[in-house]
């Protein structure tokens, strides 16, 4: 891989306000198969002083007038144009909102205005994830002192603890998105002489490095997740840590927390070992990357992976035989070649997705059936049955719809299963499983094990990432504590075996006696914190992540629609409310509104029976799928919503700015 610094410090001396990691690499071509080690060599410039960093945008230090470099970057981001305001002592940036004068015709807009040129996109994107972040609270950057400790936890060396199985020798293979921020979890899988095969899961030891009362923990458990952006990221521990050495790296020893399940032919669980373990990443692979070698290409890994897809379909085949359901949404992501987004797609969902996913569930549910036979209080994930009266609105939903579809008796998985295969069979399938969706409570985290609804299983918690998830780190810590208490074999190795259905005694739950307060910092009068109030905190954070993400979607979608404002575009209509349009524009994927007052000069009726929106003078309707010529006449950076117009009828004498 060819040295970028210089390439690195050109960029950001152009780019003022700075740069994500990932937007650099995008600008400068950066090929996926370099994206860790280039990563890497922007990590080591921000720990050598070169770089400071605003969030997650990255900055080059300047000198002050004294030749010395500013002290404590990061507060004050000199690249946010707009006004400065004080706010609590410290000096803030906004941006003036510009109103476009009302009353003209969007067939009149010819140029873009100055303030969409595209080099301006960088300027209104950190505008923009500013706002998010305000709006839905997320945290601040890092205060010094967490970043002092993880700075120091990170000299730690832990792979010289005793005890820890050496399981360097096994093939193992990270898979993951070309552009992820973090490496947490590691798969291996061994064909036993008896025909029996063992999949290896192993995650990265966070909880090594982060430890019960420190700064690290409690900021960690205030942030509760990580939350993603399109080129910003929010992390739940610091880069060095997330990113570097709690990261299972190519090449790089590093501590685990391991799960070894040993399945059958059919695949079925004959027993799990538990161990903390010193690992090796022999290959980290893209979700493409592992797809070509599937589909036949030519890879030293082709003879593993194929093994782990033949395992994963087996355990595919179970869980549904199990009740689980099963189908896929498509996550909608930018297409950008390194010029910007061009358009908005929905990610393909591959074989490798289902291969790791099939993996990680199994490992979830098996150290959540440990830890109900041990009788540990612990964090379960719970997805409840859907409430009988989004039920019933959903069967009036697919009759509208020509679905002829009633469960019978007590809703199942089994029920919404049907009218999945059934949905996906029709036009426009998207839209209908986005109903079945919505008429689902949401899943969350508990201390009562309700059970999964979704995966038609009970005893299933999360493990597998604990660099984004402070639910996982929390189990890893009472999976370590359990493993610490087993006596050492005569290899000096401390593991932990469970076998389901076995002669294990299943131990009556304890009460959860333990105090949480001390990570409640701001939660006004103390008193005794117990799992329950940690659940609820979690899941807080978790909806307030998710919002936000949704949003920093929408954000994109707008900073697009800024940059082609006047341009008339066929446009699908997606969903039909009482209030207007919802519509999508097929060959970008931007998606927008259309007030119903702009339909026409008529007044437009809501027919919930049909789902339309009907003129009453000429009886013109509006409904689901129909295409339309539309123009795109505003893109609101506050709002972060896009309306279009009807080109047909050239409505829109005025517009508001809002």
């Amino acid at each position: 891989m060819r040295d970028y610094t210089e390439s690195i410090l050109d960029l950001l001396r152009r780019y003022k306000g700075g740069l994500s990691i990932k937007r650099v690499a995008r600008l400068l071509g950066v090929p996926r198969q370099d994206y860790r080690r280039f990563r890497r060599t922007m990590l080591q410039m921000l720990g050598r002083g070169i770089l400071r960093q605003h969030r997650e945008r990255f900055l080059l230090i300047q000198p002050d007038r004294s030749g010395s470099p500013p002290v404590g970057g990061g507060d004050v981001d000199p690249g946010v144009p707009g006004r400065r305001e004080r706010r609590g002592g410290r000096e803030h940036r906004s941006l003036s909102p510009r109103r476009r004068p009302g009353g003209h015709s969007p067939r009149k807009i010819k140029r873009l205005p100055a303030g969409f040129r595209p080099e301006s996109v960088e300027k209104e994107r950190a505008v923009g994830v500013e706002g998010i972040c305000e709006e839905f609270e997320l945290p601040s950057p890092f205060t010094r002192a967490v970043l002092r400790e993880a700075g120091r936890v990170a000299e730690m060396d832990v792979t010289g603890k005793a005890g820890r199985l050496d399981l360097s020798h096994l093939t193992t293979i990270t898979i993951d998105p070309a552009d992820a921020r973090d490496h947490d979890d590691a798969v291996s899988l061994e064909l036993l002489p008896d025909g029996t095969r063992r999949l290896g899961v192993h995650i990265a030891d966070v909880a090594e490095y982060v430890r019960e009362g420190t700064a690290l923990d409690r900021e960690a458990f205030l942030r509760g997740n990580s939350t993603y952006f399109y080129l910003d990221t929010i992390p739940m521990l610091p880069e060095i840590l997330s990113g570097a050495m709690c990261s299972l790296n190519d090449r790089d020893l590093r501590p685990a927390v391991s799960v070894l399940i040993d399945y059958d032919r059919q695949g079925r669980v004959l027993k799990t070992t538990f161990a903390e373990t010193l690992v090796v990443v022999d290959r980290g692979l893209s979700y493409v990357e592992a797809e070509r070698v599937l589909s036949g290409g030519d890879d030293d890994l082709a003879g593993l992976l194929g093994e782990m897809a033949k395992l994963a379909n087996e355990l595919i085949r179970r869980r549904r035989d199990d009740g689980s359901l099963h189908f896929e949404l498509p996550e909608i992501v930018p297409i950008d070649h390194g010029d910007g987004v061009e358009a908005f797609r929905p990610s393909p969902i591959l074989e490798s997705h289902r291969l790791v996913e099939e993996f990680m569930l199994a490992a979830n549910h098996e150290v959540g059936r440990l830890l109900r036979d041990q009788g540990v209080p612990h964090l379960v994930r719970v997805h409840e049955p859907p409430d009988p009266d989004d039920v019933e609105e959903l069967v009036l939903q697919m009759m509208r719809q020509k679905v002829n579809w009633r469960p019978s008796g007590q809703i199942s998985s089994h029920d919404y299963q049907q009218l999945a295969v059934q949905i996906m069979k029709r036009e426009g399938s998207g839209r209908l499983l986005f109903k079945l969706l919505r008429s689902m409570k949401k899943a969350c985290y508990s201390v009562p094990d309700h059970g999964h609804f979704g995966l038609g299983w009970f005893n299933y918690l999360h493990f597998t990432s604990p660099i984004r998830r402070y639910a996982d780190l929390m189990v890893h810590r009472l999976l370590k504590d359990l493993i610490s208490a087993r006596a050492v074999d005569d290899g000096g190795i401390r593991s932990l075996t469970h076998s389901p259905g076995g002669t294990e005694r299943i131990r009556k739950p304890a009460k959860d006696r333990r105090d949480y307060s001390e990570l409640f910092r701001h939660g006004g009068r103390h008193r005794r914190r117990g799992l329950r109030d940690v659940a609820s905190a979690i899941n807080e954070r978790e909806i307030l992540s998710l919002k936000a993400e949704r949003e920093a979607l929408k954000l994109e979608m707008v900073l697009w629609a800024r940059n082609h404002m006047g341009e008339s575009c066929a446009a699908v209509v997606l969903e039909v409310l009482p209030t207007g349009l919802v519509l999508q524009l097929p060959e970008s994927g931007v998606e927008g509104y259309i007030p119903a007052q702009y339909l026409g000069d008529e007044y437009f009726a809501w027919r919930e029976e049909r789902e339309e929106l009907r003129g009453e003078r000429t009886g013109k309707v509006f409904a689901a799928q129909m295409k339309l010529v539309v123009r795109i006449v505003n893109a609101n950076l506050f709002s972060r919503r896009t309306q279009f117009l009807l080109e047909e009828d050239g409505q829109a004498n005025e517009t508001t700015d809002s």
